[in-house]
């Protein structure tokens, strides 16, 4: 857009009816969010021609989508407008009045947005552990340095600790999120990764609390284990405030809130994910019995999904099991490696049609997050998930070159993490000849098919709405 702030912003206060029918003004991240006395005499279809990325009401609210540079033209707003200045506010912060109707679709929507927002923030720790993750890849491919190389070792564990401590992280942004105590949040996660209760599950006993016996599972680089957990407390926390003497409010809340959420989420919230997860493994192995490559096609669609609920930590052990025993995987570490590469194809539609320069970097950042070291979470929380048709563009990809592997039985022959890297894994002899050359035409078409159904379902117009 162009840089002359100052008429963008002339523009604007003249359309909306001048300073006499502003009530008040601020912005988010993206947009100028301007509350008009009498919306009737507001032009809309003008201040959508002007040099901006889109214009609406919510509620009451003009929203004016500018982009990166909405700080400069709020500032000159405010300048020509003579009103207060107001600070920053959230991107989520919609007044809607309306009750919006409850539907199936809505919840759904609602839960993968609440997962979505908690994750968001943390973008910037998961690329740059992709891209750690990939620098020590390549090189130990290379033989650069020898794996036990102490500056591989060192970069290996700090890049893995955006993952390992990924709870943490996440209970964090939920709390804020759900209106509750950061710091709770925070700790929430921290104790679910905790060195006693990490030995205690290794050793196959988690132990109990209040009689109680503990789910004995591992929740180590997940999130919905620990954004439901956050998720009750904020009522919890919220009960206990409402209820609290002010005089004793400061030690009463935190460690009533503890108290209540640790039996709470060691026996009953954070196994959800954990049981779901095994039981979730079980019921793959029966449907890849009875389908087959259909199967594998509806599997590698899905993956995003699963990886979002946290429900694949239990494919693991049967994929390393199935290798063991038949040689070959040609089902779940298939799923996982074409997904990752249909991700990374339909981030780079999006970055090809991205109207701003931030979300195109970004785009192109998360594909090759996708490709190179196989982490999916910036591209898919980043890109896919938050702006709905990539995600549908990458699973319509996946389920193409799922098809291809499926038909001609195409699996991993050595347990690897799906990226680039893990072509290796496919190179066979004898009856597993042709396996290394089928994983590359089926990774192929799942690029191509996610890549061009991106493009087509793709709307730059709505990427800050």
């Amino acid at each position: 857009m162009a840089k002359n702030y100052d008429a963008l912003a002339k523009q604007v206060l003249e359309l909306v009816g001048g300073r006499e029918n502003v009530a008040s003004a601020m912005h988010c991240y993206t947009r100028l969010r301007i509350n008009c006395k009498d919306t009737s005499i507001v032009d809309l279809d003008a201040i959508k021609q002007l040099d901006v990325l889109g214009a609406q009401f919510t509620g009451e609210q003009l929203q004016v989508i500018i982009g990166n540079e909405v700080k400069e033209v709020y500032e000159a707003f405010i300048e020509q407008s003579g009103l207060q200045k107001e600070a920053m506010i959230d991107e989520k912060l919609d007044d809607v009045p309306a009750k919006k109707k409850w539907t199936i679709k809505g919840m759904l929507t609602g839960i993968v947005d609440a997962i979505v927002a908690c994750v968001i923030p943390l973008i910037p720790i998961l690329i740059g552990s992709g891209v750690l993750q990939a620098i020590v890849l390549i090189i130990q491919q290379f033989g650069w340095l020898p794996a036990d190389s102490p500056t591989l070792v060192t970069i290996n564990f700090v890049a893995n600790a955006a993952f390992y401590f990924l709870p943490v992280f996440v209970g964090f942004f939920a709390a804020k999120k759900f209106g509750a105590n950061v710091a709770l949040g925070a700790m929430l996660g921290a104790a679910l990764i905790h060195p006693t209760f990490v030995s205690m599950v290794t050793a196959g006993d988690a132990g109990s609390v209040f009689g109680l016996p503990i789910y004995s599972a591992s929740y180590s680089s997940t999130i919905v284990p620990i954004i439901l957990a956050v998720w009750v407390m904020s009522y919890v926390e919220k009960f206990i405030s409402r209820y609290s003497p002010k005089a004793i409010r400061t030690i009463l809340e935190p460690s009533l809130t503890l108290i209540i959420m640790i039996p709470l989420t060691f026996c009953l919230l954070a196994p959800l994910g954990a049981m779901l997860s095994d039981g979730f493994a079980s019921l793959l192995t029966w449907f890849y019995g009875i389908f087959g490559p259909l199967a594998v096609a509806a599997f590698a669609a899905i993956v995003p999904w699963v990886v979002m609920v946290g429900i694949h930590i239990g494919t693991t052990a049967i994929s390393v099991t199935t290798i063991a025993q038949t040689g070959i995987d040609a089902f779940m570490m298939p799923g996982f490696f074409i997904s990752n590469f249909a991700q990374g194809a339909a981030c780079l539609a999006v970055g090809i049609k991205a109207k701003t320069t931030e979300l195109r970097s970004f785009a192109y950042s998360c594909a090759f997050s996708n490709v190179v070291p196989g982490i999916s979470e910036p591209g898919m929380y980043g890109i896919t998930l938050r702006y709905k048709t990539p995600m549908a563009g990458a699973m319509i990809g996946a389920a193409a070159g799922g098809l291809y592997f499926g038909l001609t039985g195409t699996g991993a022959l050595q347990f690897l993490p799906p990226n680039i890297f893990a072509f290796v894994g496919y190179m066979g002899e004898g009856a597993f000849a042709g396996n290394l050359m089928n994983a590359i035409i089926g990774v192929v078409i799942a690029m191509v098919v996610a890549f061009i159904a991106t493009m087509f379902l793709y709307k730059p117009e709505k990427e800050n709405a």
